[in-house]
């Protein structure tokens, strides 16, 4: 018997697990992957994410200084005002799973969960395990949310490939700098990114689930880059050279119940402007550890978790962003709009200080969204 049983090893189950683990709790962390496990993300670490989880040098691949935003016509270079990291998520969430380990937590690799029962409850893989409150961290995974009740109406779609190219032609080339592309030819909804690493880059686009041929526009996108992608070699992971993954449009519901949580990705918590999970993973892992600590020892209720992502999480972040991200992403003058302001922001000081605090997150999203609107820019087209 264990007091919590945390579904998945990523930044939010990891993280979720350390905490809970630190406390003295029985905490026991279910990976169905083996150690170093491959996952597809662009593997952005921006300040916010450091701070709640401060990480070593050799996890680090880049120290990224400044980010250009490309619209069809028009390119903008940004300041990070505060430094952000890229790294490969394989080594990151390898090392959040082993702080979890050292700070108590058992964590179990190769578990498959097959059927979880809220009632007892009880995750069941090839084994059976009971606890008292089980926390889903397992990504957007629909079979599991058919476990917890969720149903979720509404996907966005990120595909992704990564390649090798020597450091010094990375630093030639693209430098520490994080490039989002702003064309719906390519990326149907939001934008085609390119991220320097250490030794390579990863490149992907953003679509919606209805979009046909993603991965022949990523690779169009790919090929009409060429020059700045001269010498990329393919990796290849279990036999793949692209990979998709899923998030939740919005936020889930519920996130909560008598025996269980939402953390993460598997939560919806993500940011709707530049699809960032990982800074939401992080605080929505340790609001979670913080709501279970209060359940097992004073008997409060899990809503209590509800509380404070709401507060913490939607109302400064995800909410105004979603405001952003209607104004910006999925309607026909989406590429004439942030033409226009890409245009806009090389000339005029307040709207490159209001980009660079949306993209490179600077400021809250409730502060952005209220100067964005004052500035009129969703008037654009």
């Amino acid at each position: 018997m264990h007091d919590v049983i945390v579904i998945g090893g990523g930044p939010a189950g990891a993280f979720c697990a350390q905490h809970l683990a630190k406390k003295g709790f029985s905490c026991l962390l279910l990976e169905r992957s083996k150690p170093d496990r491959y996952k597809s993300c662009g593997g952005i670490i921006n300040s916010q994410a450091f701070q709640s989880a401060p990480i070593p040098d050799s996890c680090i691949q880049r120290t990224i200084e400044r980010m250009r935003i490309y619209s069809l016509h028009n390119v903008v270079e940004l300041n990070m005002e505060k430094e952000a990291y890229t790294v490969y998520r394989t080594e990151y969430d390898q090392w959040l799973r082993e702080q979890a380990q050292d700070q108590g937590a058992q964590v179990h690799y190769g578990e498959d969960v097959k059927k979880v029962d809220l009632r007892t409850p009880a995750v069941k893989t090839t084994s059976m395990y009971s606890c008292q409150v089980v926390v889903g961290a397992f990504g957007a995974c629909p079979c599991l949310y058919d476990e917890f009740g969720v149903s979720i109406p509404r996907w966005i779609q990120m595909v992704q490939q990564e390649f090798s190219l020597p450091g010094q032609e990375v630093t030639d080339t693209i430098g520490n700098c994080i490039e989002f592309y702003f064309d719906t030819h390519y990326a149907s909804y939001g934008f085609s990114w390119i991220i320097p690493k250490g030794e390579g880059v990863t490149v992907g686009a953003v679509f919606t689930p209805r979009t046909v041929k993603k991965r022949q526009r990523l690779t169009a996108f790919i090929r009409d880059h060429q020059k700045k992608l001269k010498g990329i070699q393919p990796k290849k992971f279990r036999r793949k050279f692209t990979f998709g993954g899923f998030l939740p449009f919005n936020p889930v519901t519920p996130s909560h119940g008598e025996h269980f949580l939402l953390v993460g990705d598997s939560a919806g918590f993500y940011d709707p402007v530049t699809f960032e999970g990982i800074p939401s993973a992080l605080n929505s892992g340790r609001m979670a550890a913080q709501a279970i600590e209060d359940h097992l020892e004073q008997g409060t209720s899990l809503a209590r978790y509800e509380h404070l992502w709401k507060r913490d999480l939607y109302e400064s972040d995800i909410k105004p962003a979603q405001t952003l991200r209607r104004l910006l992403y999925g309607h026909p003058h989406s590429d004439a709009l942030l033409d226009t302001a890409v245009e806009l922001a090389c000339k005029d000081t307040d709207i490159h200080t209001t980009l660079q605090w949306l993209f490179c997150e600077h400021e809250s999203r409730k502060k952005v969204r209220d100067i964005f609107m004052n500035k009129k820019l969703y008037s654009i087209s």
